[in-house]
């Protein structure tokens, strides 16, 4: 049976570009996210593969619209349906940039191929060099939602990342080729012979972002996916950047789980070695703030945001700059968690001012009350200071602190009180 998609896909795709698994995964992205602005750098099978996704996006859009209206009759998915969301208009865009020198690709025949699959419509082709686009050029793109980057070198991935990332919206996924890289290290054999080895590692340029994103509230995640089975343009690294309302709530997992109805307090799984402690990324956070705020620009921008000063444009006439530096200032300060933008309109966050006034530390489950007294005052210790200084608590209270650390409440108060680390009087308690 004649397939023109099938066909212009088997005539696009150059098994040395190591797309072959990597194209159906971003038609499957496009249609998971449902990007308004999506970016290609580098053109190819690809570029194919996302502009069916988009297709695919808009059309089952079109159809949760008809759902929420109730044109459609499909109870169950409008039981899944955000009403608000499903009725916007979804108008996709896929902005290419490629120049055409590489040889060897499809890029030369993706825009003539897209066309006669009557596809064209949400593509815009940029036969330039990625690096010779103005700021103006890619601050009209807008927001960026999905981009997917497969040119270059790992040093031209960084610098796509720089330029981009800033503009990348909350939600948005940033999609690399080849995370992995296939080199030769120095290994020893069973006899302790020195001899080189090829190996796949991570890239640096993997390496490097796990390191950024394993810093506390880095605001982006990291996924690398690997294919075993080749050793060269192999794998994909997705990058997601994450909303504000994503920030960590500081609630203890077995007090969300009760808030949430579960009967059983389950303990929190423990993938990481060890856990640490939630000073330094608070700490961290608060250096975020303050190194946003101390630029003049920022501040004067922060200061017309919190005035309801609320789309790019109008901030940048308040304060009296241009539009690409206020849409920078407005990049740091969001990365900072001091605002966050809906659609087009930038409004503060307050709820950052709370997470890095000094807070408690929370002491973790525990299974067991220790049963020998100094190990037991230990313990005790550590719940101390989830109670402030200069503050009566009653009962009720009390319970409900102690009741994330142990179930058995009266036995936790009467040892704190026994130990002299809480004083009690007519049914309230203080620090002494």
């Amino acid at each position: 049976m004649h397939d023109p998609v099938a066909e212009a896909l088997v005539d696009l795709t150059r098994p040395g570009m190591g797309t072959e698994a990597a194209g159906p995964f971003l038609r499957s992205l496009a249609r998971l996210l449902r990007p308004c602005t999506a970016v290609e750098v580098g053109a190819g099978a690809t570029t194919l593969h996302l502009l069916l996704g988009l297709r695919d996006a808009r059309a089952e859009a079109a159809d949760d619209r008809l759902v929420v209206r109730g044109r459609l009759d499909s109870p169950e998915r409008a039981s899944v349906l955000h009403p608000k969301s499903a009725l916007k208009d979804y108008a996709p865009r896929l902005h290419v940039v490629d120049d055409v020198s590489v040889p060897g690709t499809s890029a030369d025949r993706v825009q003539s191929i897209a066309t006669s699959l009557g596809l064209d419509g949400v593509l815009t082709f940029i036969e330039q060099d990625f690096f010779s686009l103005t700021e103006d050029d890619i601050d009209g793109w807008g927001p960026l939602d999905l981009v997917w980057l497969d040119a270059g070198s790992q040093g031209d991935d960084a610098r796509f990342l720089a330029t981009l990332w800033p503009r990348v919206a909350p939600g948005g996924v940033v999609v690399l080729h080849e995370p992995y890289l296939a080199t030769t290290v120095e290994t020893l054999d069973a006899r302790g012979v020195s001899r080189m080895a090829g190996k796949v590692v991570p890239s640096p340029l993997l390496q490097e972002l796990r390191r950024q994103a394993a810093q506390p509230d880095s605001g982006f995640d990291v996924l690398a996916l690997g294919e075993a089975h080749k050793f060269r343009q192999a794998g994909l690294l997705l990058l997601r950047k994450r909303g504000a309302w994503e920030r960590d709530r500081g609630v203890p997992f077995p007090r969300e789980l009760r808030a949430l109805g579960e009967p059983h307090a389950v303990p929190a799984p423990g993938l990481a070695p060890s856990a640490g402690s939630s000073d330094g990324a608070h700490a961290d956070e608060a250096g975020s703030v303050l190194a946003a705020l101390a630029d003049d620009t920022r501040r004067s921008v922060y200061g017309a945001v919190t005035l309801r000063a609320d789309t790019t444009a109008r901030i940048a006439e308040r304060v009296g700059i241009a539009p690409v530096p206020c849409a920078k200032a407005l990049a740091v300060l969001e990365q900072a968690a001091l605002v966050e933008r809906t659609g087009q309109v930038w409004s503060p966050v307050t709820e950052v001012w709370r997470r890095i006034a000094p807070r408690r530390v929370h002491p973790r489950t525990r299974a067991s009350i220790p049963a020998k007294q100094s190990k037991r005052r230990v313990f005790l210790k550590e719940i101390v200071p989830l109670f402030s200084h200069h503050r009566r608590y009653a009962e009720a209270e009390v319970n409900g602190i102690l009741r994330d650390v142990h179930p058995d409440v009266a036995a936790l108060r009467r040892y704190l009180v026994e130990e002299g680390l809480l004083t009690r009087a007519d049914g309230v308690y203080w620090r002494p």
